[in-house]
């Protein structure tokens, strides 16, 4: 089975993002796709990259800014593809952006003041 991270979790990653006081907020979030915006809480679908994405929220009539990366990580399947796949199974997943992922859920610190 080559390429296992491409197979078993391809596709774009779908993270849970939501705001540390549990409040509504809208957000901005940056990623490899570009800008979108959120109705935090929220679920937000960004293509699989090995850059981080950031989350931005201003709230309404207030100057202090909440600010949250979203970090990348090494997608476990990869483990597969080179036990398995060994250099044309890395090569798959490089080619299909699988080798990272994100985690599931994001909290975003609200900042008051």
């Amino acid at each position: 089975m080559t390429g296992c991270a491409t197979v078993i979790d391809g596709g774009p990653d779908a993270i849970n993002i939501m705001t540390s006081d549990g409040s509504r907020a809208i957000a901005q979030v940056n990623s490899r796709a570009g800008m979108q915006t959120v109705v935090l809480p929220g679920l937000v679908v960004v293509p699989k990259s090995c850059n981080d994405i950031t989350v931005e929220i201003v709230p309404e009539g207030k100057t202090k800014q909440s600010f949250a990366v979203v970090h990348s990580g090494v997608n476990p399947w990869i483990f597969g593809s080179i036990v398995f796949g060994g250099v044309v199974g890395i090569a798959i997943d490089a080619v299909s952006n699988s080798i990272c992922t994100f985690d599931r859920t994001a909290v975003v610190q609200i900042v008051h003041g």
